[in-house]
């Protein structure tokens, strides 16, 4: 394959994008920063690799990168991704909902292997060794380092050998059609951005009371409209640390111009000022809402009944779930078992925030009800 071509013009880009669109099959992945440079989820770079070109094109220089999308969308051409998910949630922010996608990260948990990063992938499948080592990059700085131009180059180039061997391996195996289930989930999911309906860990959602949870989301909620002000991460902005000293000991506002910690461009009187009045307002609520200062005692009757339903789930998860699963990883893999019935599919069915019959792939169901009659386990219970 050529050099990596550096898209940064509107026409060059539209060139790529006819190119693309006669494609039967292309790979793609992008780079993006996740608050960890900047405030936000931001797409940084796209990578695309054709039969004997890759393409770095850079969201910042092109102005509109909606006929890309467009080809995305198409059910014509396919999208070879390796652990699309972030991809995915990412081009859905932009408007963009791919099709007829093959994610080799899926086909690599459907043939049992131990290790499914791109690298470890690689290497194994192909004998290719990938370097890592630009992954923590900030990929919002131009110009982009020759290390990252590498870098991102090869999460893209090796995928349609890598597409075709796992492809070859999955139809040996009779998985194919298991596979195909897989992506038409993939496909369907729901990536829109969950709405957040509080600011607290759940650490502290246990450890404080409803007073101090109430006033403690609004002081975070303060630091968020910060943080998207002067476009950085939270943590940069100031630290939980202080969060916790402004409500408990409201004075050291008092003291915001030496407090270590804090942005430069809030270490001002006027954000000072802000943050004494949202934390005012903040303790009337609560005080208003008659919100206890003492932390919730569960009482004798809802740990009693916690431990019935312990009780229960250790019995059937001991007793029926996980004989299903050791089966499925003697039969398929072990690997591979996780991905049919995990710890969390376990929970869900015991719990039953979900039946059988609505687990997708169908596929899954239909291993986990063939283990349970080879064992000779009633699971009718839960479909």
């Amino acid at each position: 394959m050529s050099i990596p071509l550096i898209i940064q013009t509107q026409e060059a880009f539209e060139k790529v994008v006819e190119h693309l669109s006669g494609l039967e099959a292309f790979a793609i992945d992008t780079e993006f920063d996740h608050n960890h440079y900047a405030y936000g989820f931001t797409l940084c770079l796209i990578q695309i690799a054709t039969p004997d070109t890759c393409y770095l094109i850079d969201p910042f220089a092109v102005a509109d990168l909606t006929p890309l999308w467009r080809v995305l969308e198409s059910e014509t051409s396919e999208k070879i991704f390796h652990d699309c998910g972030e991809d995915l949630r990412l081009l859905h922010l932009h408007g963009c909902s791919p099709r007829n996608i093959f994610d080799t990260s899926v086909a690599a948990k459907m043939l049992s292997l131990e290790k499914i990063g791109l690298s470890s992938v690689l290497y194994e499948l192909l004998g290719v060794e990938s370097s890592k080592t630009k992954q923590q990059s900030n990929w919002l700085k131009r110009p982009l380092l020759p290390m990252q131009l590498e870098y991102a180059a090869n999460d893209v180039i090796h995928l349609p050998a890598l597409r075709k061997l796992t492809a070859e391996r999955l139809q040996a195996q009779n998985r194919w059609e298991w596979f195909e289930q897989m992506m038409r989930v993939v496909e369907q999911k729901d990536y829109s951005p969950k709405s957040k309906e509080t600011f607290l860990s759940p650490k502290e959602q246990r450890d404080f009371a409803p007073f101090q949870q109430y006033i403690l989301n609004e002081l975070y909620r303060f630091r968020d409209e910060q943080a998207k002000r002067i476009n950085k991460p939270h943590y940069q902005v100031f630290s939980e640390k202080i969060v916790y000293q402004v409500m408990e000991h409201p004075v050291v506002l008092n003291d915001w111009m030496n407090l270590k910690g804090i942005h430069y461009r809030i270490q001002n009187e006027a954000v000072a000022e802000q943050f004494r009045a949202v934390l005012a307002q903040a303790e009337a609520a609560a005080k208003a809402q008659l919100l206890s200062t003492q932390k919730r005692v569960p009482t004798g009757q809802e740990i009693a009944e916690w431990q019935r339903k312990s009780t229960r789930y250790n019995r059937l998860r001991e007793h029926v779930f996980l004989p299903i699963k050791r089966w499925i990883e003697e039969s398929y893999g072990a690997h591979f078992a996780p991905y049919i019935l995990s710890n969390e599919t376990i929970g869900i069915l015991i719990g039953g925030e979900m039946k059988l019959s609505e687990i997708n792939p169908v596929f899954q169901q239909s291993i986990i009800r063939e283990a349970a009659q080879t064992l000779n386990i009633d699971i009718s219970a839960f479909e």
